[in-house]
């Protein structure tokens, strides 16, 4: 009896990693995805469950991870459940629960939008393959393009269906299988606009709970100290260090002078100073004057959800339950648009499985709220409230503020980042993470970089990379075509194993480096035209949203004939959906728990 318990173990203790692979290895990630997943049924509680990793040589024999407390072994030996020695596949013969198997499998059906979508690289904001789900009797079937070919796959409802020594082809496209349902009725479709991306205008005007613009040219209405302004989340922010105008104008003079970060000049902009602050100022009883709530020059564009950022492995570790943001825009006091948005990002001061699950699903139910600002209102608090996260500065759960500017008077875009020191205090600026410098551009040591780092880079899972403080610079501006002198790159040239023909692995990673960079994603990558939520959206209309999260498909600008697709809302709502679903302490054969592994998607490095 204790041989067999010592197979069962709870799905949250799950814990992988490699050993004893070469430079070029799956030792490399985070969190080690294939690129071909199987499972053969060996007999009614036993299973050979097959996968390929494409960062593995496959000089390799033996592929070593750790579940909980017991070590499980792939073989590519020919032993095992493995069929053929050597040829870059790996096996193991596991206990499986066909049941919770199926049972997993309806779920999916129930929970899972049966049309045409898109599924994304895993760990990158790339969409990669699509998709058209159905019912088939009792199956499930995944049928279109995948990698630029033709796929098929069929996930069984009925587990009396499965027959001994057939071979289930898995689809690998961001969906966890393996595990029953443990929560009853599944969850809602997933509203992007009422869930991810909230910009309608009975919200961001919200009389009571925002100082909102209903036209141009014109003053503000509302409540100019609601719970949704910038002017009480920054009191918030501040929680009692400083006085709220004080806390605000300590921001905003960094851009007065110039400044040293990493080592690299951040170049004054004084002109923010004058349109921001100066300017209200003198709205407020002149120069100098204790700016006013009343006078604030910033409306509310839109409240994002980012739980698709949830474990804490990016450059911002530290939120498990993701973010949760507040985009504004600013204007000149009479709701005429300035080109400058600033972006309130907070750490979700929630943590475990479970309570993330519930924290995702309030999300999803937020679609059929009969009290809709109330209860997002609710939501938000839990976040935005003064002391929110009692261990961090000031008590804040924020995680970092991040500017985008335009400003007539400022040389080019660009963008900035601010965080609370760990003593408390006003915010201080930092680097831009993820971006190089843009003196490295096109430099020996950028390829030196790139030559190094592409097996992060590109994956699978991919923008598993992190640009080393030395590098990182204290702004982003664009416009930039990132790139690197070709005659200085060993990145191989050979297809990519991501993105469908004709890319290469090097392509994939100047792409995933360059997408990855504020100047990157908010331009030349992505086709946008500087913020994704446009600061110059009409007042009393929703925000104009980019491509990049709405649907589009650009040309690699290095490579044009390599299409890059992106459907970030998309994406988002996918992982929404896997979040609200998501196995907590679930006990189950090992063989079910590494298929579930192996299957949910890859967490995001992502900065924005």
């Amino acid at each position: 009896m204790r041989a067999r318990n010592s197979l069962f173990i709870t799905l949250a203790s799950v814990l992988f990693t490699t050993i004893g692979f070469s430079a070029v290895s799956l030792a490399q990630t985070a969190n080690p995805k294939p690129n071909s997943l199987s499972i053969t049924k060996l007999d009614d509680k036993t299973a050979a469950i097959s996968a390929s990793f494409s960062a593995l040589s496959t000089r390799e024999k033996k592929l070593s991870l750790l579940i909980g407390k017991t070590p499980v072994s792939l073989v590519d030996d020919g032993t095992s459940g493995d069929l053929r020695a050597g040829d870059g596949v790996f096996s193991i013969k596991t206990e499986f629960d066909f049941d919770a198997f199926a049972k997993g499998n309806n779920q999916l059906a129930r929970t899972t939008n049966l049309e045409k979508q898109f599924f994304f690289a895993p760990g990158s904001r790339q969409a990669i393959s699509q998709q058209k789900i159905s019912l088939n009797g009792n199956a499930l079937e995944f049928s279109g393009l995948n990698n630029g070919k033709e796929a098929r796959f069929t996930l069984p409802l009925d587990a009396a269906q499965i027959k001994a020594n057939d071979t289930i082809q898995l689809p690998l496209l961001n969906i966890p299988i393996g595990l029953p349902p443990e929560v009853e009725p599944a969850p809602a479709a997933i509203s992007i606009p009422q869930s991810l991306m909230v910009t309608d205008v009975s919200v961001v005007n919200d009389p009571g709970r925002t100082w909102a613009c209903s036209t141009t040219n014109t003053s503000p209405v509302g409540n100019p100290v609601g719970e949704w302004t910038f002017w009480r989340l920054m009191e918030n922010m501040a929680n009692g260090t400083s006085s709220t105008s004080d806390f605000i104008k300590a921001l905003f003079k960094h851009w007065t002078v110039a400044q040293t970060i990493n080592g690299f000049n951040v170049a004054a902009r004084p002109n923010v100073y004058q349109k921001v602050i100066k300017d209200w100022e003198i709205r407020s009883g002149g120069a100098g004057a204790t700016l006013l709530p009343q006078e604030s020059p910033f409306r509310l564009l839109g409240i994002v959800l980012r739980v698709d950022l949830r474990g804490g492995t990016g450059p911002y570790a530290g939120g498990d339950a993701g973010e949760g943001r507040f985009v504004f825009a600013l204007h000149d006091g009479d709701c005429n648009n300035l080109s400058k948005t600033i972006i309130l990002e907070y750490k979700v001061p929630i943590s475990g499985c479970s309570n993330i699950r519930t924290w995702a699903q309030k999300w999803v139910a937020l679609a059929g709220s009969a009290n809709y600002n109330a209860d997002l209102e609710n939501l938000t608090q839990v976040f935005t409230t003064a002391g929110a996260n009692p261990s961090a500065p000031n008590q804040s759960a924020i995680g970092q503020v991040r500017t985008n500017e335009f400003l007539p008077g400022s040389p080019l875009w660009e963008l900035r980042e601010f965080v609370l020191p760990a003593t408390g205090g006003s915010l201080i600026e930092t680097d831009v993470k993820q971006e190089p410098h843009i003196s490295f551009n096109n430099s020996a040591a950028l390829a030196s970089y790139l030559n190094s780092n592409w097996p992060q880079l590109v994956g699978p899972p991919s923008a598993q990379h992190t640009v080393p403080t030395a590098m990182t610079a204290g702004s982003a501006p664009v416009p930039v075509l990132w790139n690197a002198p070709a005659g200085l790159l060993t990145v191989p040239t050979t297809p990519a194993p991501v993105t469908p023909p004709p890319a290469t692995v090097r392509d994939d990673a100047l792409f995933e480096l360059a997408l990855n960079t504020c100047s990157g994603c908010h331009q030349m990558e992505t086709s946008t035209p500087f913020a994704h939520l446009d600061y110059n959206s009409v007042p009393g209309f929703p925000a104009q949203l980019s491509g990049f999260l709405t649907g589009i498909s650009v040309p690699d600008p290095r490579n044009p004939a390599v299409m890059r697709n992106f459907n970030d809302l998309a994406r988002r709502a996918a992982d929404l959906n896997v979040a609200a679903t998501m196995s907590c302490g679930k006990l189950a054969p090992i063989g079910n728990l590494l298929l579930n592994e192996l299957s949910t998607p890859a967490k995001l490095k992502s900065v924005h």
